[in-house]
């Protein structure tokens, strides 16, 4: 289970992007390094050789200012293929080679033929050192890089190779080399220590960071524990709340927040079914007392045909409590798709009010109609028929006779506006949140029949059009139903 848990994976991660990160760094380190200690190594020999060649030349002018007669010619002072200079060179190497200065340092002179004309005495054990004077001879510096076989095994060297100029002509060529010995032993304790600090760097590191990590996501862990304790008997318990104020915080109060919604979810479900349970306990208990009586004894034909109608009667209110519930289903799993034209509300509200005109005749209530021009909106026309044809129905049934209800259809800029009002019983403050909720009914005594989801049903169409539904109310004085629906094009 820990290594498959985030805690793992995210110090795996962490110790990865640390190892190449420390890698990257040890790699451009120890180049830098190299660069460096070779960059020094040439400045040195560069300088060495620069002083090397002056103090020849010094010695030179010096040997031949006291030994040389006044008639002398010039060419037996010239540096270039002259023994004497060989000579002179010679002595310089021999009698200078043990200055502190040069210390490491192998000192070889060449004539302009490439022959050696002196040396230093650290060069009696090599054999061989590269003598690639072409380029040299053109007037042009060198460093080199070479093997040499220095007893008892073989040892890199560093070797600068200068000209030295007479009348701008190449007069002879010194040539110094130092071993790479401390160099090499430099750069190998340096790799040794980057490649010993490098794990135990990543290692210890890693070993932390998974213990920040264990403190860092212990607040998950005691969220997972209370999680495992909900059920959905217990939907009131909440995860405590880490106060990190960073995004587990947020992850917390965000399950609470689901666990609440969970809570009414299922809360309201409990209350449908019981709800369903009595609605259709009334008509099935109907049911059965009605073929009940009629199966005590024998009864006349016109006894039965009584018992039938009102057993009819009790399915079709059956009948339609399924239906509406499959409505309402389907309204909740987005499964009822309205089939979409543009409709004039006025005529379609106009067509709901005739149907529903011949009921509130019969209580001898007024019914007014009102309207606004251009009132177009985009929808399934049942369905707001259904919408519309609800509220109505609401209204002429709790409204007492020689009462009036007033239906309008409105808009403004962006919206279609019906409002139906009554001056039925209306509806106490406490009770207007649960208008619309599910077999909630105002009469709670079910005189004026119905099962209380007509206007669930129709809150559930306003909404699926992208509109909504709202109420206002003042016992004994009626109340007031507002529809609001997207003018066409607004969608």
């Amino acid at each position: 289970m820990f290594f498959k848990s985030i805690r793992f994976k995210i110090t795996i991660l962490y110790m990865a992007i640390l190892g190449i990160t420390l890698g990257s760094f040890s790699l451009i380190l120890y180049q830098n390094v190299k660069t460096g200690l070779y960059s020094n190594m040439d400045a040195l020999l560069q300088s060495r050789a620069g002083g090397i060649s002056q103090a020849i030349n010094t010695y030179w002018e010096t040997s031949t200012l006291e030994t040389a007669d006044p008639g002398v010619k010039a060419e037996a002072l010239r540096k270039r293929r002259n023994a004497n200079f060989a000579r002179i060179a010679q002595r310089w190497v021999r009698e200078e080679s043990r200055d502190p200065k040069l210390v490491d340092i192998i000192v070889q002179v060449f004539d302009t033929d490439g022959n050696m004309i002196a040396a230093s005495k650290s060069t009696q054990d090599i054999t061989e050192i590269p003598k690639k004077f072409i380029s040299v001879l053109q007037g042009k510096s060198r460093f080199d890089t070479a093997a040499t076989y220095v007893r008892p095994g073989t040892i890199n060297f560093r070797i600068f190779t200068a000209p030295v100029f007479e009348n701008e002509k190449v007069a002879y060529i010194v040539q110094v080399s130092s071993p790479l010995t401390s160099i090499q032993a430099a750069l190998n304790n340096l790799k040794v220590t980057l490649f010993i600090l490098l794990p135990i760097t990543v290692l210890a590191t890693g070993i932390v960071g998974a213990f920040l990590a264990k403190v860092t996501l212990r607040p998950v862990d005691n969220m997972i524990r209370q999680i495992h304790q909900i059920r959905a008997e217990n939907m009131n318990l909440k995860i405590e709340v880490p106060r990190t104020k960073d995004e587990i915080e947020e992850l917390a109060e965000t399950f609470n927040g689901m666990l609440r919604r969970l809570e009414r979810a299922f809360t309201s479900q409990k209350k449908l079914f019981e709800d369903l349970s009595h609605e259709l306990k009334t008509p099935l208990t109907v049911l059965k007392g009605e073929f009940e009586v009629a199966l005590k004894k024998a009864r006349s034909p016109q006894e039965y045909e009584e018992a039938l109608k009102s057993a009819l009667e009790e399915v079709d209110n059956l009948t339609h409590l399924a239906e509406n519930l499959l409505m309402l289903a389907r309204f909740d799993t987005k499964e009822t798709l309205p089939v979409i034209r543009k409709l004039d509300l006025k005529e379609v509200v106009a067509g709901v009010v005739n149907s529903v005109r011949s009921l509130s005749e019969l209580k001898n209530i007024k019914m007014s109609f009102t309207y606004d021009s251009g009132a177009l909106v985009e929808a399934d026309e049942d369905q707001l028929r259904t919408l519309f044809h609800n509220i109505l129905d609401n209204a002429v049934k709790y409204t007492p006779e020689h009462g009036h209800i007033d239906v309008s259809v409105g808009r403004d800029k962006i919206s279609a506006r019906v409002r139906i009002s009554d001056t039925g019983i209306g509806i106490a403050k406490e009770d207007l949140p649960h208008v619309f909720e599910r077999f909630w009914r105002v009469d709670k005594s079910h005189a004026t029949g119905g099962f209380g989801l007509g206007l669930s049903i129709a809150k559930s169409i306003a909404e699926s059009h992208g509109g909504g539904i709202t109420v206002e109310s003042i016992p004994s004085r009626g109340a007031t139903f507002t529809i609001r629906l997207p003018l066409a094009g607004q969608h």
